[in-house]
């Protein structure tokens, strides 16, 4: 098995616990908290106490018991950054801001200041990680510090965005692949560019240290189950670079290129096999 790694940074720090503890009291019911608390994966049954009991104490409780915490902070915090404040690009010249988008600021405003004095930030699709980070560079360190684990809560959560928007939650199991691989590549010494190597370049690397190169195999069923292989990379990152060239597109060009929950899951249950398989390989000697 892959070493999980557990350290004092994987902990949400006080003070984001006690604003969060002030914020979800005013934007939350108690129902909300239990199925927001829920979805996070949060250790533990919810709190008998008022609501900004109920969340500080759960948020102490996922630091004691939860092998991820900060993993279950960014699902927390996810439905309030990915909500959009009011536009007034798109509103009428007499239109004011109404009141709940000014909350909403606010307690973005708030959450952000309390991050980055412990120096984290927020990433969209419920990332929490270094403020210096990329997204997938933080996902690399949630992987390198979680190891197994990490990738079955982060694949877990791809899962979870399936139904409301398949295109998105297999981009995000891409981006997990992406980072399993970075976090093999950094473990075993083995150069890459951060910031340029395509998912297919960076699987190349890590096939040849693996020795599941198709060339290099003898036997014609392994060449096959490689080559399979590389069809999975190959077509996460086609289906990256068309979701990332969206923009610009025609409501009918979108149509036709966005996936169905059913294929959203087939990449999603496909690039998580290939990085539990390369993560197992870490402390694999035989």
């Amino acid at each position: 098995m892959y070493k999980e790694i557990g350290t004092m940074s994987d902990r949400i720090p006080s003070p984001i616990i006690g604003v969060l503890g002030e914020i979800f009291s005013d934007y939350y019911t108690h129902s909300d908290i239990d199925r927001l608390f829920a979805y996070a994966d949060a250790p533990g049954d919810p709190p008998d106490a008022n609501k900004v009991k109920k969340t500080v104490e759960w948020l102490r409780m996922t630091n004691k018991q939860a092998s991820r915490p900060l993993g279950v902070l960014g699902s927390l915090l996810e439905e309030i950054f990915e909500r959009d404040t009011w536009d007034a690009a798109n509103a009428a010249s007499w239109e004011t801001e109404p009141e709940w988008s000014v909350d909403l600021r606010g307690y973005k405003d708030r959450i952000n200041a309390a991050l980055g004095k412990a120096g984290l930030a927020y990433s969209s699709g419920g990332l929490v990680g270094s403020a210096s980070a990329t997204p997938t560079a933080s996902l690399r360190e949630m992987i390198e510090r979680g190891g197994l684990s990490a990738i079955e809560l982060e694949m877990g959560r791809a899962l979870k965005q399936v139904e409301g928007d398949p295109n998105a939650a297999a981009h995000y199991a891409g981006n997990v692949l992406e980072a399993a691989l970075k976090a093999y590549l950094t473990q075993k010494g083995i150069a890459f560019n951060d910031h340029s190597d395509t998912l297919n370049t960076l699987w190349a690397l890590t096939r040849n240290a693996l020795g599941v190169n198709p060339k290099d195999l003898d036997t014609k069923d392994l060449k096959k189950i490689a080559s399979g292989l590389n069809s999975i990379v190959d077509g996460t990152m086609y289906m990256r670079n068309k979701k990332s060239g969206a923009h610009g597109r025609t409501e009918d060009q979108l149509r036709e290129s966005a996936l169905r929950p059913r294929h959203a899951r087939l990449v999603i249950h496909s690039t998580h096999t290939l990085a539990v398989y390369v993560l197992e390989c870490l402390s694999d000697t035989s």
